[in-house]
């Protein structure tokens, strides 16, 4: 069977929701051949197209129909992601025809999205001195006014949407998160509190927070880390205006969380919608940690963590984030940042920062090298003493934080880093270091492979216990981990944690967990991440069943209650269950190097990739009134269009082999095939499927098994064989492994690599391998 996939054009919400665009079915075409033991099939590109309602008012009128396509041409492009290519269309109508609205509406919209906001601004004034009920121009001046930080024109522009139509959901939703009095167009004045308030503290092995009597009680921090991006989204494309984060907060409520963790700056709307919730629910607020996001330092191979823009960027963020919780911040639209007016005030539910990422070993390792005389730090509110030049950079950074908030706000809360068991503090003897590996196999006379930096575990440490808090601090320091079951290796390899037991039964992972909290005495720890995937494809093994993958939903839920279970019982201090939803974005190391483009990555669920299914909230691919469950059933099949019929001489072959029909359909994730037969005896037959993928006169042009020619070539073949026998196939070529003997290794050993150069070549061999995503 020859299956293209759908490209997926995913709906721009902002321009749905703003300009009320309809889409429109371009093209759809479905080719099928049947040809003896092999079915080609082809599955149509589907492109949708949109329109805005605003219509040209003079100057040519009516716009001439070329152009009115160029307009459409437009808005598709713009749809689909495509600013420039938008851009040029609406220019090339605005050159010919200078008041033709639609196109300067839709300049106005380009001009929004790339953040050239007094362009945008000054475009659909324009539309709105001939039209002054232009509904797309007045939401469109709404939005640019509130990104700017203009309020008082954001709440008149709104206003006056609201009365073109009435009942607007996004008028109302931008005018409920504005300030009351349409007068304010800038920040209040800021008076800083005469008192100091610490909203938490960092107790022995716990937080804790105020009792409302004076006094302090345990807080066990059962949180949800929240990311934003939906499918087909960008990581830094944030959910649309609508009620997604009320929803959200509910749900995460619902499940028995008491507080969200973010990694950075979300859109004022987040901000509002917390809020919302805990004035609603006074008794059982969601508390909230903040991150503060950073790319690695520059330098490719000797990161530079001083490098004074780098280290002033990560301090603005800093206060960034300050400001944003205390409802003080008007950001400008930054590209891959949350911009707009930050009014809400959540600093009171706010817990904790947990500054950074996960730095990677070689980065960190490179920095220390480079500087092995930075080993203390003294500041006003944290020390570093005996660490080394990341623990002192990290310590300055930190202090720079809680001096803004406490010069600007008078307030302080726990503060940690986000550290991860590949920097842990704990050495791993099971755990080689490069280095090491590369001694061990010259002396075993093999030859080096070359390896990711990357996966240098064990090799340098970032240790919470090298900084104390000062006096002027009360709020106090924790620990916070990205800490999974089945990575490092040292989390299965390591003989220690093997005999480990919980009251649950034998676990390595509270056997690490229990080893990590005891290195840190009285210092609360935070395992910030933690989870397992509900992937079909395994991208690590653990020895406990607690996979990187290879779950079932129901599967997945039980491990992470149980891993949760270990880790209060390891005696941390809280746990950040990874993630709130699928994050089609995400790229796993098994899968990675064969997505190509990479950027396409986001607009398709890749089943087999477990970093893209972690979410608590499945965001599955496909209209939810429109999806295929494999139950056995009928009915979701009854509007699919029937592709091959019975004929004649399938009424001659034995039942088995009577291909009565074939129903093909596909979503973001899945191509899916019903074939209907005579009865099914699978000792009588079996029946193969061959796909192919690229290019007809590549790939395998015979079948396994039965050896027929094909009339294109297949890179995969599907075995239907029962439930114990079924296996996809790959043709040997295309194969993403291979299997390699280690150079010179004695005794004989032998290792799995990348099937490099990756392609697919024309062969008529008829050789399949069993394709393996583990």
């Amino acid at each position: 069977m020859r299956l293209v996939l759908p490209a997926i054009c995913m709906r721009d919400v902002e321009t749905h929701r703003t300009a009320r665009l309809a889409e429109r079915l371009v093209s759809s075409a479905l080719r099928w051949v049947f040809d003896g033991y092999g079915i080609a099939v082809a599955v149509a590109l589907v492109l949708f197209g949109t329109r805005s309602n605003a219509q040209p008012q003079s100057g040519c009128d009516p716009l001439p129909p070329t152009l009115q396509k160029e307009v459409e041409a437009g808005w598709q492009w713009y749809r689909t992601g495509q600013v420039r290519e938008a851009d040029s269309s609406f220019a090339l109508v605005l050159a010919r025809c200078p008041k033709a609205n639609g196109a300067i509406v839709g300049a106005g919209y380009v001009a929004l999205r790339s953040g050239k906001l007094p362009e945008a601004k000054l475009l659909f004034a324009r539309v709105l001195a001939a039209n002054p009920r232009d509904y797309d121009a007045l939401a469109g001046l709404g939005m640019s006014a509130y990104r700017s930080g203009d309020l008082r024109e954001s709440r008149r522009s709104f206003n006056a949407a609201l009365a073109v139509i009435p009942g607007d959901s996004l008028s109302r939703w931008y005018l409920a998160r504005l300030p009351e009095t349409a007068e304010i167009s800038e920040l209040r004045p800021h008076v800083r509190p005469t008192s100091l308030r610490v909203g938490a503290r960092a107790g022995r092995r716990v937080l804790e927070i105020p009792n409302g009597e004076g006094g302090w009680r345990p807080f066990w921090v059962k949180a949800v880390n929240v990311g934003a991006a939906l499918p087909g989204k960008h990581p830094a494309e944030f959910p649309p205006n609508d009620s997604t984060y009320e929803r959200w907060i509910e749900s995460m409520a619902e499940m028995g969380a008491n507080t969200l963790r973010v990694y950075t700056i979300h859109p004022p709307r987040f901000y509002a919608a917390l809020r919302d919730f805990n004035v609603a629910h006074p008794n059982a607020p969601m508390r909230l940690i903040h991150g503060v996001w950073t790319e690695l330092p520059p330098g490719r191979l000797e990161e530079r963590y001083d490098d004074s823009a780098f280290s002033k960027a990560f301090r603005n963020e800093m206060h960034r984030v300050v400001d944003v919780l205390h409802g003080n911040a008007v950001i400008e639209p930054r590209p891959g940042h949350a911009s707009g007016a930050y009014l809400a005030d959540v600093s009171q539910w706010t817990v904790a920062y947990i500054i950074g990422r996960e730095w990677e070993p070689y980065s960190v390792s490179a920095f220390v090298k480079r500087h092995p005389t930075r080993t203390v730090y003294r500041g006003r509110y944290l020390s570093v003493s005996r660490g080394n030049a990341v623990d002192v950079w990290l310590g300055q950074a930190m202090d720079s934080m809680i001096t803004y908030e406490m010069d600007r706000y008078n307030a302080q809360r726990p503060m940690a880093y986000t550290n991860w068991p590949t920097l842990d503090p704990l050495t791993h003897s099971s755990e080689s270091t490069s280095a090491e590996e590369e001694r061990i196999r010259l002396r075993r006379k093999e030859g080096l492979v070359a390896r990711s930096r990357e996966y240098d575990n064990d090799a340098v440490t970032l240790d919470a216990m090298k900084m104390q808090a000062s006096a002027e601090f009360p709020a106090g320091l924790f620990a916070s981990y990205h800490a999974y079951p089945y990575y490092p290796d040292f989390m299965n390899l390591n003989p220690r944690y093997a005999s480990a037991r919980s009251h649950e039964g034998p676990s390595r992972y509270f056997g690490y967990l229990r080893e990590l909290v005891e290195h840190h005495g009285e210092m609360p720890v935070i395992i910030s991440e933690y989870g397992v995937p509900s992937s079909r494809g395994i991208a690590h093994f653990q020895s406990d069943g607690w996979h990187h993958g290879g779950h079932s939903e129901t599967e997945q839920a039980s491990i992470n209650a149980r891993l949760t279970r270990e880790i209060h019982a390891a005696g941390a201090a809280g746990a950040g269950l990874f993630a709130i939803i699928d994050e089609w974005f995400k790229k796993n190391w098994i899968v990675a190097d064969f997505e190509r483009p990479a950027e396409r990555n986001r607009l398709w669920l890749s089943a087999l990739d477990a970093e893209q299914n972690y979410g608590v909230i499945a965001m599955r691919a496909g209209a939810r009134d429109s999806a295929i469950v494999i139950d056995g059933k009928g009915e979701d099949w009854s509007h699919v269009a029937n592709w091959y019929g019975a004929d004649a001489l399938g009424d001659a072959l034995a039942p088995p082999l009577r291909l009565r029909s074939l129903r093909i359909k596909s979503d973001p994730a899945y191509v899916y095939l019903r074939l209907d037969v005579g009865a099914i005896d699978w000792k009588q037959a079996h029946y193969l499927i061959g796909i192919d993928t690229y290019r007809r006169d590549l790939g395998d042009t015979r079948l396994p098994y039965t050896r027929t020619l094909s009339p294109v070539g297949m890179e995969f073949v599907m075995d239907l064989n029962g439930p114990d026998g079924s296996h996809l196939l790959i043709d040997s070529p295309y194969n993403l492994n291979r299997v390699v003997r280690i150079p010179r290794s004695r005794p004989a050993a032998v290792q799995r690599v990348y099937n490099s150069p990756f392609r697919t070549l024309p062969n008529s061999d008829g050789r399949y391998d069993t394709l393996m995503v583990t």
